[in-house]
């Protein structure tokens, strides 16, 4: 405005003429754009209303968009026009100007058209093995419809023979990454390889990562480790002609094992036959199909599991779990669980510990046979960490000593700056006891930590008995007691605050 006043009169008439000139109609009364004309009846006419009508629907996993046009009749639309509504509706990236022309052009009307897709991420895959041999661990034994139980699954083991196909190694493959078409990004994780398998009478491929067996035999896999071993199978009885059979891989016998024999094997040991009074010790698992009738000498060891028909008259002893049909008048101790079931399922007489638990389907007999059933750390195993833990104090005490009296003996040397022979062999004797008592400490830290471990692993035992239990039956978990004195069923027990507390279960 303070331009406007600095016009001259001259000036500013000739600024009106050129605004007339540019609208000459303006005087006679002619409408601007903005103004509203009448007709002889004096309504108002509408001014021109758009029929351009954009839709646009962005999917649920906004992974694409699609779009919609109106006829627009006389009206044209414009690829920038789309593109404007692409981004008011937040569709940023992923446009497909190929079809946003083809739908100007053609005039696509009324019709849905994908304009904008995103790129999905494409996952990374892990590096896999594929192996070519039964990598299953068969422990545990299956329950026949008629309710007995059947062990050959259990005994089955897996050979190969020499330059076998034994793996195959898959690498892994590294994903891509993706967006949406609002822009967000998806990132792929990377891939991880596996490590290379290793072990015994295995050799690889390094241009097609294929694994073969160098030795016809019985192969495991424990995490990337492969074995082969060798499996000594004998076809006949085992009496006491042969008395003893060692073996250090897998052995399987399909006869019976005498009164008197001895069989060691430094893996698993299968027996297709019946056991009598014989002692079997094995590395790994033990599997007796038809059971074993110990006449109170025989004995089965294993590191692992137990896995047998019935046991009778036997002690038993494993690493891991023991399972049966039935057990009578046996001794059964294992650091974990003693599984009974089948048809049977009972155990009578005898003493049965399982450092985890015990479950069976009835316990003792109707003639009330003396049966202890005991879950959970032995006391045996308190008392013997009380004595460590005593003897560990002593011992530390002594070593202290020992140190002490060692370090005043270097000190009184290095003053006099030398020492006689019997010095010497002094300083010498009491370095060895020191060696000496350092490494009894450490063995005694040793034992104290896998009692320890044995407490833990019971530390939640119970005893299960989905059946009846009858009286004279003893009942122990940990330190606890309890005497059974009238016939119960269907009952769990555990050990709370030093005392056994039963506990109802479902009858099946």
């Amino acid at each position: 405005m303070d331009e406007i006043k600095k016009l001259t009169p001259e000036q500013l008439a000739e600024l009106r003429a050129k605004i007339k000139n540019a609208n000459p109609d303006r005087e006679k009364g002619a409408p601007t754009p903005m103004q509203v004309d009448k007709d002889m009846s004096g309504a108002d006419f509408d001014a021109h209303v758009s029929k351009k009508k954009v839709t646009v629907e962005v999917a649920e996993d906004s992974m694409s968009a699609t779009m919609t046009l109106s006829d627009p009749e006389d009206e044209i639309y414009t690829v920038s026009e789309l593109v404007g509504q692409l981004r008011i509706n937040k569709v940023v990236i992923g446009l497909k100007t190929d079809e946003l022309m083809r739908i100007v052009n053609d005039k696509v009307y009324d019709t849905p058209v994908v304009v904008a897709e995103g790129k999905p991420l494409i996952p990374a895959q892990e590096g896999y093995y594929e192996f070519f041999f039964d990598i299953n661990d068969h422990k545990k034994p299956e329950i026949r419809e008629d309710g007995t139980t059947d062990y050959s699954a259990v005994g089955r083991f897996e050979n190969v023979k020499e330059g076998q196909l034994i793996a195959r190694y898959h690498p892994a493959v590294q994903g891509k990454n993706g967006f949406d078409i609002l822009g967000h990004e998806m990132v792929a994780r990377i891939a991880k390889e596996q490590p290379v398998l290793r072990g015994k009478h295995i050799e690889r491929n390094d241009e097609t990562n294929e694994y073969f067996a160098t030795l016809t035999g019985l192969i495991s896999k424990k995490d990337y480790n492969i074995e082969i071993l060798d499996v000594l199978e004998i076809n006949e009885d085992i009496t006491l002609i042969r008395s003893k059979v060692e073996f250090y891989g897998d052995l399987v016998i399909n006869g019976d094992i005498e009164n008197g024999v001895l069989i060691r094997a430094g893996r698993n040991v299968v027996v297709n036959g019946t056991v009598g009074a014989a002692t079997i010790n094995a590395g790994g698992d033990i599997i007796l199909q038809r059971g074993i009738t110990g006449a109170g000498r025989g004995k089965v060891s294993a590191r692992g599991n137990v896995f047998s028909d019935f046991i009778e008259h036997a002690k038993v002893e494993a690493g891991q779990d023991v399972y049966a049909n039935s057990i009578i008048n046996s001794e059964i101790i294992t650091n974990g669980n003693v599984i009974v079931s089948g048809k049977q399922g009972y155990i009578i007489g005898g003493n049965t510990h399982g450092l985890r638990g015990i479950v069976a389907n009835a316990a003792g007999s109707q003639s009330e046979v003396r049966t202890v059933l005991h879950a959970g750390f032995l006391k045996e195993d308190y008392t013997r960490f009380l004595q460590l833990e005593q003897k560990e104090k002593r011992l530390a005490a002594s070593l202290e000593q020992t140190i002490s009296d060692l370090t005043s003996m270097l000190k009184a040397r290095a003053r006099a700056g030398s020492v006689n022979s019997a010095q010497r062999e002094k300083i010498l004797s009491i370095n060895k006891r020191r060696d000496s008592m350092q490494e009894e400490l450490k063995s005694i830290k040793s034992d104290k930590e896998d009692i320890a471990r044995k407490m833990s692993l019971g530390g939640n035992a119970s005893i299960i008995i989905r059946g009846d239990v009858y009286r004279n039956v003893l009942i122990s978990i940990d330190a606890a007691r309890l005497a059974i004195l009238k016939e119960e069923t269907y009952v769990r027990y555990i050990c709370r605050d030093d005392e056994i507390q039963r506990r109802a279960i479902p009858r099946e």
